[in-house]
């Protein structure tokens, strides 16, 4: 038995089986099993996620018994995870977000205006971008019905206003 003991803490160093050091061990290996990593310990729970962004607005309570009683339990969960402080940083890149995508579209319309005709290889020079980004704004154009496209393939595309 004793050559059992020695021959297991070889093959699984983090499992203390050692009798001899067990008592010397044993401080400094528990922490070991949950050594420090970038991604969250087993041990700490997720916080929850709200299900909805912002909750439907509920009918008066006068109608029925029932349905205000089960109304407010959701409103009650989702009201503190609504003003948590990551929600709130998070819709507000996406609102800045937005905002650059709109300046940037804008300013493809205003060159559109003084020039009367725009290219793909024109918005990629004008805005920075790559080709992909510069055919999904223009695409986004055309799908808000600002734009119009001129040819069907390569670089005999262009842009027009509506």
């Amino acid at each position: 038995m004793a050559d059992e003991e020695t021959s297991q803490p070889p093959v699984e160093p983090t499992v203390p089986v050692e009798p001899a050091t067990a008592p010397e061990a044993a401080p400094a290996e528990v922490p070991s099993p949950e050594t420090p990593t970038a991604q969250i310990p087993a041990s700490e729970p997720l916080p929850p996620e709200p299900e909805p962004i912002a909750p439907p607005p509920e009918p008066p309570p006068a109608t029925a018994a029932p349905a205000p009683a089960s109304a407010p339990v959701p409103a009650s969960t989702s009201s503190p995870q609504a003003t948590h402080p990551s929600r709130d940083l998070l819709v507000k890149a996406r609102a800045t977000i937005q905002d650059r995508k709109r300046k940037k579209l804008d300013k493809i319309l205003e060159t559109l205006n003084a020039k009367g005709k725009i290219t793909n290889d024109e918005v990629e020079k004008l805005l920075h971008v790559s080709d992909a980004t510069a055919t999904r704004y223009l695409s986004a154009l055309e799908k808000d019905g600002k734009i119009r496209q001129v040819g069907k393939t390569g670089k005999a595309v262009e842009y027009t206003r509506i």
